[in-house]
């Protein structure tokens, strides 16, 4: 199956991300240390609205959306960042699907995971939405003070599952501040999801994505 055009672009537009103007936590907690997966500590959460079951560090909290935006509102952002986070929320909310966010206070982490129509992706997907992406990661770096590298970009299927995995570095060149967004794209038992994790520093989140159940 091939990607729809119209799924690809909307799963850029979500995949946009403000660098934050605060600091991060000084007191990194564990979990930006991963060990061995099966050592981790996680805590489980049910997405009720779609029978799935993710692991997440336990200092994540669930927000709706209403209470998540008042959050950004309280957070010390510039206009723009301000602007693009809300943007792709709104953009979120606009999906088929249901979507789910996670806020971590001790290092200003933010996860968020949309559920959308089944639609496995392939490589050549992959490689289409790493285009998309790209194009508006542009169009942002064109209008803003900010830029994105590419750290890493994967796909591979095993058995019924695909994955598609990626890692950007996203850096405020006026503020002087950097943060980094990892996506994952999961499809498997006839369910997909898309993960979008922010965080102020690269870390290892594969262990956490395994405590999965789809």
């Amino acid at each position: 199956m091939v990607l729809k055009k119209s799924i690809a672009l909307k799963l850029s537009l979500i995949l946009l991300l403000f660098t934050s103007c605060y600091e991060v936590a000084k007191e990194i907690k564990d979990w930006t240390q991963n060990n061995a997966s099966d050592h981790i500590i996680s805590t489980q959460h049910l997405l009720e609205k779609d029978g799935i079951k993710i692991g997440l560090p336990d200092s994540f909290e669930r927000y709706n959306f209403a209470d998540y935006e008042l959050l950004l509102d309280s957070l010390v952002l510039d206009n723009n960042n301000l602007k693009i986070e809300h943007a792709r929320l709104k953009n979120m909310r606009a999906m088929e699907g249901n979507h789910y966010v996670f806020f971590d206070h001790s290092t200003y982490s933010t996860y968020t995971i949309n559920s959308i129509p089944y639609t496995p992706i392939s490589r050549q997907d992959a490689k289409f939405l790493l285009g998309l992406i790209r194009q508006n990661q542009d169009y942002i770096a064109s209008t803003t003070d900010l830029t994105y590298t590419k750290i890493t970009a994967k796909h591979n299927t095993t058995g019924n599952t695909q994955i598609f995995k990626a890692i950007y570095k996203i850096e405020n060149t006026n503020l002087n501040h950097h943060a980094f967004q990892h996506v994952y794209f999961v499809s498997s038992n006839n369910k997909t999801v898309l993960i979008n994790l922010s965080t102020s520093f690269n870390v290892d989140f594969d262990p956490y994505l395994e405590k999965m159940i789809l």
